[in-house]
């Protein structure tokens, strides 16, 4: 328990302590948002409202407001997610550091079982992705606020926040293993810029799933960017939906669910909330035992 604190200590002060790390690791959040404000916001508006109108008497102002609330909120969502994977990135370069300067070796060489070592760093990257994850949303809330958006219940509140520690821990271990395999700063910058050009389409933030073709919806639910957004969406979107599709047949909303990626298919099976987190939680036990086996091998290959 000492080595796994100490080395979580170490790796979260190296990053807190470098302002231009977490300045950059928030570029794409600011990216985002900026984007929504002049672009995003009203990319589903007309769509949705379009699916309103089906049903005689809706489709005015009041209907209208609470559309643009829940497009605001769906760009929101897909945000967190990708918080999630570039403050976790970002936390890695003093790893990818530690390595080019020969640092990185004698950590390995510590009587530390390579578990705890594993574990040591990637609870650190969870650590800091959970605050500045947090501290999105909760930039985007009161942007929301101000717009004219009710704050999100309390029970909504609770069940982000669990979803905000699962989203950041798969992302902790998918760039641990990354980080291992990397071997300079070039290439981890280079993996950045990719993860953060990819990221909001995998996680579809540009585009809804329903504006998809078959096989780019496919390939996207090979990656697990959407699949937290899909659960964050879910969330964020119940209070909303519940009265904006009040009075309606349950299939305006089915088919608005589906085509805004909230809700999910496999094959002909729609993916429950559940199935998802498991996903996720398949995923990061994968990478962390991927980067035990990984660092195992690697050591006996120096000896």
């Amino acid at each position: 328990m000492r080595s796994f604190l100490a080395i979580n200590k170490r790796n979260l002060g190296l990053y807190f302590r470098d302002y231009s790390a977490v300045f950059f690791s928030l570029l794409s959040m600011l990216i985002i948002i900026m984007l929504m404000v002049f672009f995003l916001g009203d990319m589903n508006n007309s769509s949705i409202l379009d699916a309103i109108k089906m049903v005689p008497g809706r489709g005015g102002d009041s209907d209208a407001v609470l559309i643009e609330q829940m497009s605001f909120l769906w760009v929101c969502a897909g945000i967190l997610t990708i918080n999630a994977s570039t403050v976790t990135h970002a936390f890695y370069s003093n790893m990818i550091k530690d390595r080019t300067g020969n640092r990185l070796n004698s950590l390995l060489t510590m009587p530390v079982k390579k578990p705890v070592f594993v574990l040591g760093y990637v609870s650190g990257a969870w650590l800091a992705g959970v605050l500045m994850s947090i501290i999105t949303f909760a930039v985007t809330e009161v942007i929301g606020v101000c717009k004219g958006m009710a704050v999100l219940p309390f029970d909504v509140h609770v069940k982000l926040m669990l979803l905000i520690m699962l989203n950041n821990f798969v992302y902790s271990a998918i760039m641990f293993l990354l980080a291992t395999i990397i071997k300079s700063q070039s290439a981890w910058s280079g993996i950045g810029i990719i993860l953060g050009t990819l990221a909001g389409f995998f996680g579809g933030i540009y585009f809804p799933m329903g504006s998809m073709s078959s096989t780019m919806q496919f390939v996207v639910k090979c990656f697990p960017f959407i699949y937290g957004t899909s659960l964050f969406r879910k969330i964020m979107l119940a209070p909303l939906e519940t009265t904006l599709f009040s009075g309606t047949p349950k299939i305006i909303r089915q088919e608005v669910d589906k085509a805004m990626g909230m809700d999910l298919f496999l094959g002909n099976s729609q993916l429950s909330q559940y199935g998802k987190v498991g996903i996720l939680v398949l995923v990061g036990l994968t990478f962390i035992a991927l980067s035990t086996m990984y660092l195992s091998i690697s050591k006996k290959k120096d000896r």
